[in-house]
């Protein structure tokens, strides 16, 4: 018996998903900071998405449904890295260069210049490798926070869930974050004011 008005869902060959696995990697290496695990988590995801291909309804992109399983995957690995690692482990020490930019209480000690046109400037392909250099110096954990929020599109709320950590703690690591990728964009030569000549 056939049923009228009944869209069959998309087939999926694992070639289609395996087209995605260069940007995947890209994500899961700025989140992860491991190649090794980046490619086995992203491995994982696509091999996730093949056995349950046939759960994908087309409502969004094949490259959104895979970020959305690759995101649950980091997740997890996310959850096990932080429950295991004290807060303040010796892998957090490597942003020590930014501390001297806040007082103790963790406010901005020298505001950066600010930028005339970030639209334009995030249509440069040297502004977003630069972003992605200034990203992978960030601290570990700050850095996994702010990737997980600004490009996996978690909000404050599914952050504190899904790492077990307070709302209070998630503001803090993104407006850190955001200040040291500013002020690393800075010294790369963008967003500095116009110097008289």
């Amino acid at each position: 018996m056939t049923h009228e008005g009944i869209a069959a869902k998309p087939s999926i060959e694992f070639q289609a998903l395996a087209e995605h696995r260069t940007y995947l990697l890209k994500i899961a290496r700025l989140e992860l900071r491991d190649q090794h695990l980046a490619e086995d988590c992203v491995s994982d995801a696509i091999t996730q998405a093949y056995e349950k291909r046939a759960s994908f309804r087309g409502d969004s992109s094949l490259r959104t449904w895979l970020t959305t399983i690759l995101k649950n995957r980091i997740v997890d690995l996310l959850r096990k890295q932080w429950r295991e690692e004290p807060l303040d482990a010796p892998a957090d020490e490597e942003g020590h260069e930014f501390d001297r930019l806040f007082d103790a209480k963790g406010h901005y000690l020298d505001r950066p210049s600010n930028v005339d046109d970030p639209a334009q400037l995030a249509q440069q392909d040297a502004f977003l490798a630069a972003v992605q250099r200034c990203v992978e110096k960030l601290p570990k954990r700050t850095g996994q926070l702010f990737v997980m929020r600004e490009v996996l599109g978690s909000d404050t709320a599914e952050l504190c869930k899904e790492l077990q950590i307070t709302s209070s703690n998630v503001w803090v690591q993104l407006y850190r974050a955001r200040m040291m990728l500013r002020t690393c964009l800075e010294q790369t030569g963008f967003g500095r004011a116009p110097t008289a000549g």
